[in-house]
């Protein structure tokens, strides 16, 4: 899949925020990345602040075999690891984004930090293509 925007891949996946969040782990998954961290932005502004907002999860997704190529070559490449994978409701849809690592990476110096950064562009870039094959994906 081509990148939404100049610093993202981005697709609506007309499910809810649960069932679209199985079918990002296992698009995730598919390209060997784990999720190692998970934020629900909806129910921590609920706890924290009393607040209600709407379904809202940042998932922390990360290819090992990439992040240990990568922080060997630069070990401050883990200020932006892992990936952020960031699923928001909508409507009943779920918009499904996630930041480009080329441009996430791109300030940190290192052969292998590149050379990561790209493979782990090309293994999300097919995540998102599998997304979209589940519909209305841009």
């Amino acid at each position: 899949m081509e990148p939404t925007t100049p610093y993202s891949f981005e697709c609506t996946l007309p499910l809810p925020i649960m069932q679209a969040r199985k079918k990002v782990v296992e698009a995730l998954q598919t390209e060997k990345f784990g999720v190692i961290s998970e934020i629900n932005i909806a129910e921590k502004l609920k706890e924290k602040l009393g607040m209600e907002h709407s379904p809202h999860i940042i998932l922390g997704a990360c290819n090992p075999q990439l992040a240990h190529e990568a922080l060997t070559d630069n070990p401050d490449v883990a200020l932006v690891l892992p990936c952020n994978v960031v699923l928001r409701e909508v409507d009943g849809q779920t918009l499904v984004s996630a930041m480009r690592p080329s441009v996430a990476l791109q300030p940190f110096k290192g052969l292998k930090v590149q050379e990561s950064s790209c493979k782990a562009e090309e293994a999300l870039s097919r995540v998102f293509d599998a997304l979209a094959s589940e519909r209305s994906c841009h």
